[in-house]
């Protein structure tokens, strides 16, 4: 039988929540990096010459173990494992913050953990579950904020089409940009405001139909060129089950990070 972990709620009502830092260095995330199910991801970043992502693989097919603190609120330890070996995964410049509560045993353990890194251009954060309480760690969700752009790391912009009800017909990348190509003709545009902040999120499902990709677009200057500030990838977490798109509610205390751009 097969495992699943794709609905783990970060920090619910019910359950406890603890903040760590790690102590050690995060190996570069790789350019093989994959999506669910093990098909590509659609972007590995969101300015065109962004490095790459000081984290672990965002596979949603590896498992991740971790060990803890006997109070369950520090992370000592992270590796990823495959069907052929384990290897332990440097965890310095990342910050920890593990969800405590009743796992499907009734035992009490860490049901979900939050991973985070950031440097003066982009806030990562990744969250994995164990609610079935065997130890292995699936990823469910991840997000990389934009903090800051400047001509040297540009960011990815599109225009996009508006119905005179704010519904969107079409989007296209600025300047032709080879990194985003035009938009796949079954995402989901959705334009949403939330804090008097208008945003318009690209939503579109994995091959396989196996997750989602998301994006996230603001246009504060309102010169109908919308700059992406967010993009990332989940096994379900934070998608609206009615319209299929990501749902700005669940990720707003991460866009936090990019409110000091202009888009």
């Amino acid at each position: 039988m097969s495992k699943s972990k794709q609905n783990v709620k970060h920090g619910s009502l019910n359950d406890t929540a603890h903040s760590a830092t790690g102590n050690s260095a995060l190996p570069p995330h790789g350019p093989e990096g994959h999506g669910k199910g093990g098909a590509p991801a659609p972007h590995s970043d969101l300015g065109k010459g962004m490095p790459p992502l000081a984290f672990a693989p965002n596979d949603f097919n590896h498992n991740f173990n971790f060990t803890f603190s006997t109070d369950l609120s520090t992370v000592q330890s992270m590796s990823i494992a495959d069907s052929i070996k384990a290897t332990t995964l440097d965890i310095s410049t990342s910050t920890f913050t593990t969800t405590v509560g009743l796992n499907d045993q009734s035992i009490q353990a860490v049901l979900s953990v939050s991973q985070t890194s950031s440097d003066n251009h982009f806030a990562t954060t990744r969250i994995y579950g164990d609610t079935d309480g065997d130890g292995k760690y699936v990823e469910n969700f991840d997000i990389q904020v934009a903090k800051t752009t400047d001509a040297s790391l540009p960011l990815h912009q599109q225009t996009f089409t508006f119905n005179t009800d704010g519904t969107i017909t079409a989007g296209m990348p600025v300047n032709n940009d080879p990194h985003h190509p035009v938009m796949d003709q079954n995402a989901v545009l959705s334009k949403v405001t939330l804090n008097n902040v208008t945003y318009v999120t690209q939503t579109e499902a994995t091959p396989n139909s196996t997750g989602y990709h998301f994006e996230v677009f603001r246009d504060d200057n309102a010169d109908g060129t919308w700059t992406e500030i967010a993009h990332g990838e989940t096994s379900g977490t934070n998608i609206d089950s009615t319209t299929a798109t990501i749902n700005l509610v669940g990720i707003q205390s991460y866009l936090a990070d990019a409110s000091a751009i202009i888009g």
